[in-house]
């Protein structure tokens, strides 16, 4: 249950406080086809991601986010250095045949809450230029539609950078 039905401010806030930190997520769009939706536990991803069509809608989307920010832990409790390509839940949830094609037809977004914004990074999974990446920041404070047309916006802009040879 969420304070506000259509965003959640309050909810990431208390979180924040609780843990004493910023939450963060992983999101990927996979050959413009399904986003992935990832929690992050530590510096990796964790427990079974949301998938969505990729003409979810933007509430669709930002919510789904918003649950994934929420669910952030500060540590995983699985041992990383035992961890194979079999274990990455977003590239077993994209049905990609290979872990390259996965990263190949894929626009990665990191997502992670900084004061009282939410800050998206999209940038092609490959790229030539690690350092690049398309950044929208909007404030925890919206609505989960407008923190999904955010994430299009990003992605967008990423895409934009590829098409031009910048990423």
């Amino acid at each position: 249950m969420r304070v506000l039905p259509d965003q959640s401010t309050r909810e990431i806030t208390d979180a924040k406080a609780r843990l004493g930190t910023e939450l963060r997520a992983a999101l990927y769009l996979y050959n413009e086809d399904k986003f992935i939706v990832c929690s992050i536990a530590g510096i990796s991803e964790f427990g079974d991601p949301v998938v969505l069509d990729a003409n979810a809608t933007d509430e669709a989307l930002g919510l789904a986010l918003c649950d994934k920010l929420l669910a952030f832990r500060m540590k995983n409790d699985q041992g990383l250095s035992k961890l194979k390509l079999d274990d990455w839940s977003a590239y077993k949830a994209s049905g990609a045949k290979t872990g390259k094609a996965f990263e190949k037809k894929c626009i990665y977004v990191y997502v992670r809450t900084v004061n009282s914004a939410i800050n998206i990074e999209a940038a092609p999974r490959i790229s030539n230029e690690k350092e690049l990446k398309a950044l929208c920041s909007i404030s925890n404070g919206r609505k989960h539609s407008e923190i999904g047309a955010a994430v299009r916006k990003a992605i967008g802009a990423a895409t934009l950078l590829r098409n031009a040879g910048m990423l």
